[in-house]
């Protein structure tokens, strides 16, 4: 994209918005403070919300969080309801900082906020986004998983296909925590079906992943190999640590369940490496516990 003047606000945005949508979280923030200059230039106050508040969702994305607050108080200075895509998008990135600091209540309060606004002002695929988060943000399993369907639904009457991955993945993850594995197997196949056809390779092969995971969980081992072996052989071939040691955990719980407790502890020592390599001995703790634990069981 050239930096001639005569590109506008509105296709900085877009060509931000699409930047941010494959995880080229620096690249997108570049371009989102170009659109919000040019939209300043352009006395266009709507582009110029949406921009600054996009500043701020990647500033927050990228780790500096107290810097995404600042940026994000400058969009608010701006946001005014009676412009409903700044309006929108700012109280989208508003509910994300309340929900990154444990404010559930407060985010909940943005997102409904938003859900309706949107509705009202025919804005179908923000709707989503905002029944999106409220299905993450709800307190209760049963009110996520309400929140999840509801989402899929609009999503799919406003022809919104390229939301239906995560929403059917988010879904997923609920049934995951409530143990109810069968529900979650059938809603990461759906996920899947979408994260194929809409999103990058490393979504598809969480996508994958995923699928594995659950038919170990539901005691179809069988399957759960077929799965789970090419995603580790994907992962490596991407160098994705997170990924390799995610399915060399499951391939590990699989040997000890059939008894074979020696090649069991060989892919869970070896998965503990790639966490290590990817940070979880102090980035994600739980995990990283959980694998000692395994580990310490079986030597």
């Amino acid at each position: 994209m050239s930096d001639n003047e005569t590109v506008t606000a509105d296709r900085l945005l877009q060509e931000a918005d699409s930047v941010f949508q494959s995880r080229d979280y620096a690249a997108a923030r570049e371009l989102y403070v170009k659109a919000a200059d040019r939209a300043q230039q352009e006395f266009n106050r709507s582009i110029e919300t949406e921009a600054q508040s996009q500043v701020a969702r990647t500033t927050l994305l990228l780790g500096e969080k107290e810097k995404g607050r600042d940026i994000l108080r400058e969009a608010a200075a701006k946001a005014s309801d009676s412009d409903p895509l700044g309006w929108s998008r700012y109280l989208g990135v508003r509910g994300r900082f309340e929900w990154q600091e444990g404010d559930l209540k407060t985010a909940r309060e943005t997102f409904d906020e938003m859900y309706v606004y949107c509705n009202t002002n025919a804005l179908w695929g923000r709707a989503v986004d905002a029944a999106h988060m409220i299905a993450i943000v709800a307190e209760s399993p049963e009110e996520q998983i309400e929140w999840g369907r509801r989402g899929i639904e609009a999503a799919e009457a406003a022809e919104e296909e390229s939301w239906l991955g995560p929403l059917w993945n988010n879904l997923a993850g609920t049934y995951y925590d409530t143990k109810q594995f069968d529900s979650a197997l059938a809603c990461y196949l759906k996920a899947r079906e979408y994260h194929w056809r809409f999103s990058g390779e490393v979504a598809k092969l969480y996508a994958d992943y995923h699928v594995g995971m659950t038919y170990r969980l539901i005691g179809d081992l069988k399957q759960a190999r077929s799965w789970l072996r090419p995603v580790l052989a994907w992962a490596e071939r991407l160098e994705n640590h997170s990924a390799i040691g995610q399915a060399l955990e499951d391939l590990g719980e699989i040997e000890v369940v059939e008894g074979n407790n020696a090649e069991g502890l060989k892919l869970l020592l070896r998965a503990r490496d790639e966490y290590k390599a990817a940070g979880f001995d102090t980035d994600w703790k739980e995990v990283w516990d959980g694998i000692n634990e395994k580990i310490a069981k079986l030597q």
